[in-house]
């Protein structure tokens, strides 16, 4: 076991996370033995405490804290919990977080073991470009997860209702014509946020010659694409076709897996996107430089 995960402190987020799935599951399944202020309030705490996180390896690198994939995917998750919180605020979903916290959970234990996981960031990139690519690009993955999330939600009622289970998951859920509503304002959210970061990834690549004059044969580049064209296609379903309900559901649920795939799969393929593989020294030393870079 690395100890060095011991004295991270993203280990006390993950583990307020962990506890902020319990709770809300435990509110949802069994209201009468799980407080409603805990349920609300753990991730309270939780995303606090990540955005101290983030703003302290924001001041220590001078830049987006996006050094390695460590690091990025803790900002990813941050981003999805934030949009979260401000859906949650505007909306007032019941149960949501049931079937979001545990999912951001995986993700931030996928976040721990990639701490030391030598892929790292080339410290001469551009910062400018850096953020205008990187924000654009997770804020529309955050609500594509969100999007993911209540096509989830949306075939859990859907099974309540074809079987009569009447319980406190069905009363705990929003109706079908609210999750698919809900499930088509946060595709539409996510979208133009997507196509942005790709426009101005693509402008980068293209001038700053970072990937080489092939740039757009890079896995990564090339997914990136794909998955635009999959939200593109369903959009057109939604709105040219009025497709919605369980294949909506089940075409977003899809298209959420080529976005993970594109966020961490690619570099099984040898994505020059981003990061690049070094040693464990030369990670390190790389590291300094970019948190040294000001």
């Amino acid at each position: 076991m690395n100890l060095g995960v011991l004295y991270n402190p993203f280990t006390i987020v993950a583990l307020l996370y962990l506890l902020s799935g319990v709770w809300e599951i435990g509110r949802l399944t069994r209201p009468d033995r799980y407080s409603k202020q805990w349920a609300e309030g753990l991730p309270i705490a939780a995303f606090l405490l990540h955005t101290v996180l983030i703003i302290f390896l924001t001041a220590k690198a001078g830049n987006l804290p996006t050094a390695n994939l460590h690091q990025s995917v803790i900002l990813m998750i941050w981003c999805v919990v934030g949009v979260f919180m401000a859906v949650e605020y505007v909306y007032k979903v019941p149960s949501m977080g049931a079937f979001l916290f545990p999912f951001v959970t995986v993700l931030s234990v996928c976040a721990i073991v990639l701490q030391g996981y030598p892929l790292v960031a080339s410290p001469n990139l551009s910062r400018f470009w850096l953020v205008a690519h990187i924000i654009p690009m997770f804020m529309g993955y955050a609500a594509f997860t969100l999007t993911f999330i209540f096509s989830v939600m949306y075939l859990t009622q859907q099974r309540q209702l074809k079987h009569k289970f009447f319980g406190p998951v069905f009363h705990g859920l929003p109706s079908l014509e609210r999750l698919d509503n809900m499930m088509w304002k946060t595709l539409t959210l996510g979208f133009p946020l997507l196509t942005v970061g790709l426009v101005l990834g693509a402008f980068w690549m293209r001038y700053s010659n970072v990937l080489g004059p092939q740039w757009y044969l890079d896995s990564k580049v090339v997914m990136g694409l794909v998955t635009w064209l999959f939200y593109a296609a369903l959009l057109h379903l939604r709105v040219g076709v009025s497709m919605h309900g369980n294949k909506v559901a089940g075409l977003t649920i899809a298209a959420f897996i080529l976005v993970l795939f594109t966020f961490l799969g690619t570099f099984i393929l040898g994505a020059k996107h981003g990061y690049q593989r070094v040693s464990g020294d030369d990670s390190r030393i790389i590291l300094e430089q970019f948190e040294g870079k000001r």
